[in-house]
This record gives structure tokens, C-alpha cells and sequence, in this order.
């Protein structure tokens, strides 16, 4: 049966390839001696034209489909495609480039990448992975010229991947700080306006600033738990060292010149608002821990 296959896909290519004129085989194999993995070898370019298939693709196809398991090559005649990565565009693919080699190194893995039609049309020659590596074992040129170019476009990668990170503009950290800044200024100049004392205006502006701080710190969409699991944490911290102290300077009475809670007076009530407040700080430190690891675990 395998063998059957195999004559009836050969016969398919006779046909394909008779139906072609002899300009068209001649432009075909001009585009191909200007591959680089080919680079100008005859012998190479014959081996590709009776071994690959002609296939035309439309704008807006998907020559190559990115988590899918094939691992066949298209040597790009005409036309552009556009390289994607979780629909994002990182590179671009024109005759006479081939497309989908790195696939053939380790077959059975998933594709890493979406390759899309960009122009009107594009024309490849597409040839299985199988093939593919028995050009590899057969010439050593063609093994090495590969090698070169999976090298360069891994270091192509890196090089964008560096590029991206420097062109991601202000680190959020410093967009946070801002926030904090503006809104700590704008309460100062408002409590300065109502004529309040200067410890007033500083227990008031500190707070809200800090506050805007800690929120735009939380808004952060690659590490809000790790965020709040971290403001969670340090608010529980700074609550109970706030309360242990406000509690051991107020609880005999005594007056103190300082904003701390006074738990002389309905001592009760307040320590057990104090102990669900740090029950509940600590609750949500423990729940931010756990999604983020979950979160940074899905996106291994």
C-alpha cells in the first residue's frame, strides 16, 4: 500500500511538472540557484524541483500553522509572508528564502511560528520533511549552508528579542512612581489650600500618594498577583507593627502626640477589627501566592 502511494504521488508530480512550460521550470530553478541554502548548486536545485511540489497560496493562507506537527518545506518562488508569533509580526519571507526548515532538526515537535501570505499571491516549491533531510545527508553543502542560516536566524531572534525589550518605553515601576508623585503633589496643594497644619498636610498627602503608588504597582498586567501578593504582604507587615505600637503607647491611657490608634477607648472593638484586618491581609497574601504561581506555571 505505502508503495502505491508513493507511484501515485510520482505520477502526480509528472503530471504537475509536464503541464509547466519551459520558461516557467527555467524561472523556477533561477529562483532557486539564488536560495542560500542552494547557493548557485545545480545538482541541488534539480534534487528540490523533482522532488518538491508546486503549490500556490492566496493573501491571507496559512503556508505554516503555528503548535501543528508537519514539518514540509516551501522554498518561496514568488510572493512575501508575513512570520508570526501569537499574531504578532516579527519577521518577514520573499523569494527565493525557504520557509519551515527548522522544523526538519527535530520532527514530531510543534511549529513555533504562524507564516502567512502578505502578498496578492505566493508560489513555493513544497517538499517533505523526509526529503528534505535525505538533501541534507546527501550533500554536505547544502547540511552546512543550513547550519549558516539557522545560525543567523537565531541570532536574528536575539537581536529582536533585545530590541524589544529596549523599545517597551517606561518600565511600569517608574509609571507608578509618577502616579504617586502627581497625586501626593496635587493633595498637597489642596490640603495647603484649606489652610490645614503642615503635620496634617503631610499624614494626608504621603498616604494618598503611596497609595496611588501601590495601586498602579497592582495594575501591572504581567505580575498582578506576585504584586498584590507582595503589597499584601508588606501592608500586613507595616499593620501589625502600626497596631503593636499604637496598642503599647495608648492602652494605659496616656496621651499621645502621635496619629497612632487609640486602644483606650473601645479596646474591644478595636483589636477585633485590627485581628480580622490582618486575618484578611494575610488570606489575600496567601491567595496571591498561589495564582501566581499557577498563572506563571500555564505560561511555561
Amino acid at each position: 500500500m505505502p508503495r502505491t502511494k508513493e507511484l501515485n504521488s510520482n505520477k502526480q508530480h509528472a503530471e504537475q511538472t509536464s503541464l509547466q512550460t519551459p520558461e516557467s521550470l527555467e524561472r523556477q530553478k533561477a529562483t532557486l540557484l539564488r536560495n542560500e541554502l542552494i547557493a548557485g548548486n545545480c545538482d541541488i536545485a534539480k534534487r528540490v524541483m523533482d522532488t518538491g511540489k508546486l503549490k500556490n497560496f492566496s493573501k491571507g493562507d496559512s503556508i505554516i500553522t503555528q503548535g501543528l506537527t508537519d514539518d514540509c518545506v516551501y522554498f518561496i518562488l514568488s510572493g512575501d509572508a508575513s512570520v508570526q508569533i501569537n499574531s504578532r509580526h516579527i519577521d518577514s519571507r520573499s523569494a527565493p528564502f525557504t520557509v519551515g526548515e527548522m522544523a526538519t532538526k527535530k520532527p514530531g515537535e510543534a511549529r513555533t511560528a504562524d507564516v502567512i501570505v502578505s502578498s496578492i499571491k505566493l508560489e513555493t516549491l513544497v517538499m517533505s520533511g523526509t526529503e528534505f533531510r535525505k538533501l541534507i545527508q546527501s550533500f554536505p553543502t547544502f547540511a552546512e549552508n543550513l547550519e549558516n542560516s539557522i545560525d543567523t536566524l537565531s541570532r536574528k531572534k536575539i537581536t529582536q528579542l533585545g530590541e524589544t525589550i529596549k523599545t517597551k518605553g517606561v518600565p511600569w515601576w517608574a509609571i507608578s512612581a509618577i502616579t504617586g508623585g502627581v497625586v501626593y503633589a496635587s493633595t498637597t496643594l489642596v490640603t495647603w489650600l484649606a489652610s490645614l497644619s503642615t503635620l496634617h498636610i503631610l499624614f494626608t498627602s504621603i498616604p494618598f500618594g503611596l497609595l496611588a503608588f501601590v495601586c498602579m504597582l497592582l495594575l501591572n498586567p504581567e505580575l498582578r498577583y506576585r504584586n498584590l501578593a507582595s503589597m499584601a504582604g508588606y501592608a500586613l507587615i507595616a499593620s501589625t507593627i502600626y497596631g503593636s505600637i499604637s496598642f503599647f503607647l495608648t492602652i494605659d491611657g496616656k496621651k499621645v502626640e502621635l496619629p497612632l490608634i487609640n486602644f483606650s477607648v473601645h479596646t474591644e472593638q478595636k483589636l477585633g477589627l485590627f485581628v480580622v484586618g490582618s486575618i484578611a491581609l494575610l488570606l489575600l497574601t496567601f491567595l496571591s501566592g498561589i495564582l501566581d504561581l499557577k498563572l506563571g506555571g500555564s505560561q511555561k
